[in-house]
């Protein structure tokens, strides 16, 4: 059954699709989403389970992290309709203070971490 009162966008469900398809290590978490019961993506719990999956792995999957690191800051700036804010609290506010995956952080999401913890930029 369609829910047509969805709060998720075309552009969310694509970018989601898109990292996933391009971050081979994510696409059980996307197929995962996609197979849900409730017959709906859900682009916002999907990047907060990426988040904890590159928090997990920042350390042995250093090169693989940085990778969605790069496609996320790309989408904070160029990102079509409500991608921007997708990444800021779907990936962003999921991310702990003190995690292995902070040193990692560049450009935006760097920007947008220190804001929300109230760091200096």
């Amino acid at each position: 059954m369609e829910n047509n009162d969805s709060p998720t966008t075309p552009e969310d469900n694509d970018f989601c699709a898109a990292l996933a398809n391009r971050v081979h290590d994510l696409t059980p978490l996307w197929e995962e989403h996609m197979n849900d019961p409730i017959d709906e993506p859900l682009p916002y719990i999907f990047m907060s389970d990426v988040a904890r999956w590159a928090e997990a792995n920042a350390v042995e999957h250093e090169d693989t992290v940085l990778q969605i690191l790069s496609i996320l800051n790309d989408g904070y700036l160029h990102g079509q309709g409500d991608v921007p804010n997708l990444i800021r609290v779907g990936f962003g506010e999921s991310i702990l203070i003190d995690t292995p995956l902070v040193p990692l952080l560049t450009g935006e999401l760097r920007k947008w971490h220190n804001l929300d913890f109230g760091l200096n930029n």
